[in-house]
Order: structure tokens, then C-alpha cells, then sequence
């Protein structure tokens, strides 16, 4: 069934940033003519004469929590907020959740809302898949970051209903945000991700045994892929005709090992065949990882390049140091017989001038 414009509603949330912001809404504007455009925040800043939106939502600032340890804030419960806020305004049958600093640049990924329709119905939250971002998904299972039930927040599109289901959840407790300060790298609980995931899955009634951020459990491994392969489809940026215009979001600006263990969309796809569909074919080739393997490989081997310079540097020193030790004994010696024979010279004088 193709989707009309009109029956989108885009729920941008996140803070105001005066010329981006507008940046967004009109790239939204643009690349789904006709759909109604909410912005929801909790900043107070924003110009209440906003005209490029269609409806501007306000909410109540709930805070943040700020870590002595960490540079940034975890911003959870501000994004439950802003979200919910902006899709309780929403009255259309579907809905574009997207942040305040990524720009839509097309709307060719709706072409993948009804592209993987089978679902495992013990797994099944949703009436409808959500398309979903695969940068900052999460694997369970990765050897440098184990994070399981770690799907991406950037960005939602699905039924306004489904997107209600996930995002009209309690905040998160103060217990939970600085849950231990003492277990690294992390102090809370789970990260927003999580637990926007995790709380959404236990409100409806779903079994989710994961008990902090890295419960990476073979059970809670099995559980994170059943429920993504039955309710999300991840896209990459180029699918899901993103922009980010955050560093911190832009996958060649970032370090790579924060990307290794996200998905790719050819992932999700394995993931699909291995519990939901056996008969779906799976690339041969997934362009995605091979990028991030090669940006993690020649980060590896700048590393390696830069240990290696160093360690030149230290056994080069190392194995002049006896040459110039040998070269102050020469000098030492040529002095010493200079002056040796200055003195025998000397005593040749003094006894040559006696003899006179």
C-alpha cells in the first residue's frame, strides 16, 4: 500500500538551534510535501513565533543528569518528552520521528515500511515493523562494546500508534541514572537507548531480562535479535535519507570503534532470515561493513604506526647511547694525554733551564 504524504505527520524533538532547526523542518517541507510538521521541545529559548513549523510544542523541562566522569548529560528523559509531547498532537495514521539536527533529504525509505512484513508473533510488539536507524543500533554480542536491547533513537517512521507504544513510558529514576559511579565506562543503568527499548517492552507486557547496560547474556543476546528481526528494520543513513549535521553523528568524523559493533541493514536482513524468514536472500555484499572495517583498519594502523615511531624513537636513542659514552672516553683520553704531554714538556723545560 503506498503511503500519501498527507497521512504523515513529522514529529521533530530536540532543542531549538536557530538557523538549523528552521534547516530541518524545511527539508522536511520539501522532501514530504503535504505531511503536517510538529516541533516538540523542552527549550524554553525557542521563538514562540516559530512560523516554519505547523505546530509548535513547549514542554516542561524534565533536566538532565550530569556525570563529574563523563562530558555528556544523559538527556533520556528529555527525549521521552519532547516525543511524546509531539506525537499526543499527531492525528495522522503515520509518523516521522526525527531529531532536530538531521535533515531528511528524500522519502524513498518509505519504499522499505512493507518490504519485510513476517514477524514472530511471541516476539511481536508492534501492529507494524518501524523503520529504524542502524547507526547506533547496537549488536549484542560485539567484543568492544556489549550492549544488548540497543536500538537507535535517531529517528522513527511507522504507525503514529506503534510510535506511541514506544515512547509513552515512565522517566527514568534518579536510582537508575547514577545506578553505580564506580562501574566504568558507564554509571547508569542502561543508556537512553535501552532504556527507552527495555521500558517499552516490560510496560507492554513483554519479558526482558536484562539487568544493567552490559547484560550481554547468550539469552539476552537471543532475546535483543528476536525483537529487533519481529519489530524494527534498520536503515543506514543513505536508505533512510538522512543527513546528521552533528559531528558526533557522522560516521567519517567519529572514531571508528564506536561504529564496529552498529548494524548494517544487510545484518538486520540476517537477522530476519535466521528467526522470521529463511526463504529472504541475504547480499552477497554489504558495502556498509566494508566501510567500517576498512575506517576501523587504517585507525588501527595509524595506532600501530604511532606505537611503532615511538618505539623507533626509544631503542634508536638506545643504541647510540654507547657511541656517546665511547665518544666521551675518547675525548677524555685525547685530552688526557694532551695535557700529559703539556706536563712532560713542562718538566723538560724546567730541567733544560737548570742545566743552563
Amino acid at each position: 500500500m503506498k503511503i500519501r504524504f498527507d497521512q504523515i505527520t513529522a514529529v521533530i524533538q530536540g532543542p531549538y538551534d536557530e538557523g538549523v532547526t528552521e534547516r530541518v523542518i524545511a527539508s522536511v517541507r520539501k522532501n514530504l510535501p503535504g505531511a503536517r510538521i510538529i516541533f516538540s521541545t523542552c527549550d524554553q529559548s525557542v521563538p514562540t513565533t516559530l512560523r516554519s513549523c505547523d505546530e509548535l510544542v513547549i514542554s516542561e523541562d524534565p533536566g538532565t543528569f550530569t556525570y563529574q566522569s563523563r562530558i555528556l548529560d544523559q538527556n533520556v528523559n528529555r527525549s521521552i518528552v519532547n516525543t511524546l509531547a509531539g506525537l499526543r498532537k499527531v492525528s495522522s495514521p503515520y509518523t516521522l520521528k526525527i531529531r532536530s539536527d538531521i535533515l531528511l533529504m528524500g522519502n524513498t525509505f518509505l519504499k522499505y515500511f512493507d518490504r519485510y512484513p513476517k514477524t514472530e508473533e511471541e516476539y511481536r510488539v508492534f501492529f507494524h515493523k518501524l523503520l529504524a536507524c542502524s547507526w547506533f543500533s547496537r549488536k549484542p554480542q560485539s567484543l568492544l562494546r556489549k550492549m544488548p536491547f540497543h536500538p537507535s533513537d535517531l529517528v522513527f517512521f511507522g504507525h503514529t500508534e506503534d510510535l506511541l507504544r514506544l515512547f509513552n513510558i515512565p522517566l527514568m529514576t534518579k536510582k537508575e541514572a547514577y545506578w553505580s559511579e564506580n562501574n566504568p565506562p558507564f554509571p547508569w543503568r542502561y543508556s537512553a537507548e535501552q532504556y527507552i527499548w527495555l521500558t517499552c517492552l516490560r510496560e507492554n507486557g513483554f519479558r526482558a531480562d536484562c539487568d544493567v547496560y552490559n547484560d550481554s547474556t547468550p539469552q539476552n543476546i537471543e532475546q535483543t535479535e528476536r525483537y529487533f528481526a519481529s519489530n524494527l528494520i534498520f536503515l543506514d543513513y543513505a536508505q533512510f535519507n538522512l543527513r546528521p549535521l552533528k559531528q558526533a553523528l557522522i560516521p567519517n568524523k567519529i572514531p571508528p570503534e564506536r561504529l564496529v559493533d552498529c548494524y548494517t541493514h544487510v545484518e538486520w536482513i540476517e537477522l530476519y532470515h535466521k528467526y522470521v524468514d529463511p526463504s529472504i536472500r541475504i547480499p552477497r555484499v554489504d558495502k556498509t561493513r566494508d566501510g567500517v572495517n576498512t575506517l576501523f583498519w587504517r585507525r588501527e594502523k595509524r595506532i600501530e604506526q604511532e606505537r611503532n615511531k615511538k618505539k623507533f624513537h626509544k631503542h634508536a636513542a638506545a643504541s647510540i647511547a654507547p657511541f656517546r659514552s665511547m665518544g666521551k672516553w675518547l675525548e677524555a683520553a685525547i685530552a688526557s694525554a694532551y695535557y700529559g704531554i703539556k706536563v712532560a714538556l713542562g718538566w723538560l723545560c724546567l730541567f733544560a733551564k737548570k742545566g743552563l
